[in-house]
């Protein structure tokens, strides 16, 4: 009842209330959080004791069985070994692609006061699909990566396109690719459907991503014409403009009856999700490193995907990286047809790809990454 009451009285004072909750939103996100920074000290401790910037600061990251999406995912990982030590830490830990309101002030704070940073750094804006934003956006991982003193890279790409567009210091850096749990992703006693499905997962925040992959299942129709398609996570902003026109699209290819769209899912659900479907297509462009790869690879999925960014570093033999002409200026995506068509010579040979899968999977090992951060803790806690 009350709650009702309450969606009334903000339909009736649309602007009270949202001055009302800029107002809370400020005290909790920037006040809050100044409090919580001037708490942070450096811990004197020999052993790792780091300290995880995420986007609710200073709350430890998610844990699996709580939601967590794209560069979060690791702190999650990271955090089972390493746990979240705040406010008395030794080391920083900071991904570009997780932000927070003040994320300068707390990258200052902690240089500050003693504790070291490292930096774990996806990809960079670029005029393709930043516009003529790039060097702002460019700006907010710049400012964290210039106060580094360990910088981690995703991927080859991530390098190449940070020493382009971003000129990092000269510090100590390795590439570590984003892991995946082989043994909670796995192939599933899922029984899988006997029409072809193909699986568009994380986030579909731009358009042309599930734009492409509806013209290719649409070109797949001719084809296989019970072919299935799952599209996961949340649509592009504002979401009603982005989900009338998806539904305007659906109609137009007539495809209403071979999308099934099932929302966010949790890393502890995502295995037998991934495994309802026969193959993963990507349509991102110049994806950088996607976690989503190494995941969909564990479950035995090969991928299909725009050939550029690091997906053919990640996917090599464990599917089909449908080749483009890679500009920094525009985005230049495969004609639908053909990536119809890789789908198809994928799973026509679906027992070898998924095997080349599983093989591929094991090169992106939690324990591996895992091993590797606890080396790069101990190498930057002694410099």
């Amino acid at each position: 009842m009350l709650r009702n009451f309450l969606d009334v009285l903000k339909r009736m004072f649309p602007g009270f209330f949202g001055t009302l909750f800029l107002v809370r939103d400020f005290l909790l996100i920037h006040v809050l959080a100044w409090v919580q920074v001037l708490r942070l000290r450096k811990s004197d401790a020999a052993s790792v004791r780091v300290f995880y910037l995420t986007t609710n600061f200073p709350r430890r990251p998610a844990t699996r069985r709580e939601h967590a999406h794209g560069g979060a995912v690791k702190l999650t990982y990271l955090a089972e070994t390493f746990p979240h030590h705040f406010p008395s830490a030794n080391l920083a830990y900071v991904v570009t692609t997780v932000g927070h309101p003040l994320q300068d002030e707390i990258v200052d704070a902690s240089k500050r006061k003693g504790l070291k940073l490292i930096v774990n750094h996806d990809g960079v804006a670029f005029p393709a699909w930043a516009g003529d934003k790039y060097i702002e956006f460019n700006q907010i991982s710049k400012r964290i990566l210039d106060q580094a003193d360990f910088i981690v890279y995703q991927s080859r790409f991530s390098k190449i396109s940070a020493d382009l567009y971003l000129s990092p210091p000269d510090v100590p850096h390795e590439i570590v690719y984003n892991p995946v749990d082989v043994h909670h992703f796995s192939p599933q006693d899922v029984r899988k459907p006997k029409e072809l499905t193909l699986l568009l997962g994380g986030n579909q925040y731009e358009k042309y991503r599930l734009e492409l992959a509806l013209q290719a299942l649409h070109s797949l129709l001719k084809l296989v014409p019970t072919a299935r398609l799952i599209v996961t996570g949340t649509l592009w902003l504002p979401e009603p403009q982005s989900w009338a026109w998806t539904n305007a699209a659906l109609k137009e290819m007539d495809l209403m009856d071979h999308v099934e769209f099932v929302g966010k899912y949790t890393q502890a659900d995502a295995p037998r999700l991934y495994s309802r479907a026969h193959l993963l297509i990507h349509t991102k462009y110049a994806d950088p490193c996607p976690g989503l790869i190494p995941e969909a690879l564990g479950c035995g999925l090969p991928v299909v995907c725009v050939g550029n960014g690091g997906m053919p570093e990640l996917v090599e033999d464990a599917g089909i990286s449908v080749p483009i002409e890679h500009s920094w200026e525009r985005i230049n995506l495969p004609n639908p047809q053909v990536m119809s068509e890789a789908v198809l010579h994928v799973f026509e040979n679906l027992d070898s790809y998924s095997q080349a899968a599983r093989e591929q999977a094991h090169k992106f090992a939690l324990e591996r990454f895992i091993d590797r951060h606890e080396k790069i803790f101990a190498e930057v806690l002694a410099s």
